[in-house]
C-alpha cells in the first residue's frame, strides 16, 4: 500500500513572555543539570538550538527576537545584570 507523504513544515513554538525570564529559566535548568546540549552544560549551544524551535516574541514589538539578542541576554544574565529574574525556586518545575 502506497502512502502519500505530505511535505510538513516543522512547527514553531512561540514564547510570548518576558525574554529575560525565558533566558533565566533556561540558564537555571542548565546550571542544575536538567538541560544539556549533547550531554554538556553549554548555554550558548543550548540557546542557539532552542532558537531553531522556539520563537521568543518581544512583548513590546510583537516580533521574534534574534538569536544574537538572546545571546546578549545570556551574557547579561551571567554577569549578574538580571538577578531579579534569578530569584525564586525552580524546583517545582521538575
Amino acid at each position: 500500500m502506497a502512502r502519500e507523504v505530505k511535505s510538513q513544515t516543522p512547527a514553531i513554538i512561540e514564547y510570548r513572555g518576558n525574554p529575560k525570564r525565558y533566558i533565566s529559566v533556561i540558564l537555571n535548568a542548565i546550571d542544575h543539570g536538567r538541560l544539556t546540549y549533547d550531554g554538556a552544560s553549554n548555554s550558548e549551544q543550548t540557546i542557539r538550538s532552542l532558537a531553531t524551535l522556539i520563537d521568543v516574541i518581544s512583548p513590546k514589538t510583537g516580533k521574534a527576537l534574534s538569536v544574537e539578542t538572546l545571546m546578549s541576554y545570556e551574557k547579561k544574565e551571567h554577569t549578574g545584570d538580571f538577578t531579579d529574574y534569578r530569584e525564586g525556586d525552580f524546583d517545582e518545575l521538575e
